[in-house]
């Protein structure tokens, strides 16, 4: 069985899973142990089949870290702006490390075609990358595009960091220790989306419940949500923020759409998160205490079966996702 999928309408081109942070609560469980890049060739067929769809109006540039390959960023923004695919890049600064060389980097970005600037600012990132270097690269962005094209994800986190009087790094232990719980679990609500290795490592930050509350739940709206889909260097198809999940390679995904019958962890997923956890136990899976939502028990499950049981599917990918969990 093969469903089509809603064409989509924007989304990011993950030229690489490295990064120079690894921080505890990322989607796509990226880091500095990861090392390969996108080819040039592939993302250029990946940015035109996305314009061929004739919906896709908005891509973001991100990873990882795109600014850790730098040459290779300007390359790819200098590709869709050939493409004519509004494009803005995603960052967490570490490389803003003065005025000079962040406006030179801004400008140049600029001048390859990036629109505009997402920058990533919380508590996660203090660990590796001064405070500092947001700010700066906050301020030079504004000048270089305007303050209207430059995002902070989130403001209201970095406005947070800067009222508490942080300055230059801080490890996220003694960052919690610094503030009311309350104050960070309210954060965490805003901020975190609750997918991904945060389910491991900040999951003592969120009620959890027994398994039996999701089991109805399924998660073929995820599968077919056509905004902020992702495609990784890989050519993978991911949606929804799911991050080892791939609904398929981008080429056969906008040609032909899900094929259920050959991704059958996709199929018990599109119909309830209990099928799913029922064929895994019979596979030796036990089920925890309690879990934070539907994707807790679908990634704890995926990661049982990659990493415990050595199993491969098709539609898990990349595999070092999972082996790269906590």
């Amino acid at each position: 069985m093969k469903i089509k999928i809603p064409p989509p309408v924007s989304g990011g081109l993950i030229i690489s899973y490295k990064c120079n942070s690894g921080c505890i609560h990322c989607l796509y469980n990226c880091g500095n142990e990861w090392n390969e890049w996108i080819d040039v060739k592939d993302a250029e067929r990946y940015l035109k089949l996305l314009k061929s769809t004739g919906t896709f109006r908005s891509l973001h540039i991100t990873g990882g870290e795109p600014f850790m390959n730098f040459d290779l960023l300007c390359e790819i923004a200098r590709i869709c702006k050939k493409t004519g695919i509004p494009t803005f890049v995603e960052t967490n600064c570490f490389w803003a490390v003065d005025d000079e060389k962040t406006e030179r980097r801004l400008k140049e970005i600029k001048k390859s075609g990036i629109e505009s600037i997402l920058i990533s600012c919380s508590p996660f990132y203090l660990e590796k990358i001064p405070f500092e270097n947001f700010k700066r690269c906050l301020r030079i962005s504004e000048d270089v595009f305007g303050k209207e094209n430059v995002m902070v994800y989130t403001r209201e986190g970095c406005d947070w960091i800067e009222s508490i009087g942080i300055k230059g790094k801080i490890s996220f232990h003694d960052f919690i220790k610094k503030v009311p719980h309350e104050s960070f679990i309210k954060f965490l609500k805003n901020y975190i989306v609750p997918k991904g290795k945060c389910l491991y490592t900040l999951e003592n930050f969120f009620y959890k419940y027994p398994a039996e509350k999701f089991l109805k739940q399924n998660c073929i709206a995820d599968f077919l949500n056509p905004y902020h889909i992702h495609v990784d260097l890989y050519g993978n198809y991911i949606t929804s923020f799911c991050g080892g999940i791939s609904i398929g390679k981008i080429e056969e995904v906008l040609r032909d759409g899900i094929d259920f019958d050959r991704k059958i962890i996709l199929k018990m997923l599109s119909r309830n998160i209990g099928e799913f956890l029922q064929w895994a136990e019979k596979l030796g899976y036990k089920r925890k205490d309690g879990y934070i939502n539907k994707c807790h028990i679908c990634l704890d499950i995926r990661r049982y079966l990659v990493v415990e049981k050595n199993m491969e599917f098709e539609e898990l990918q990349p595999a070092g996702f999972y082996k790269r969990l906590p």
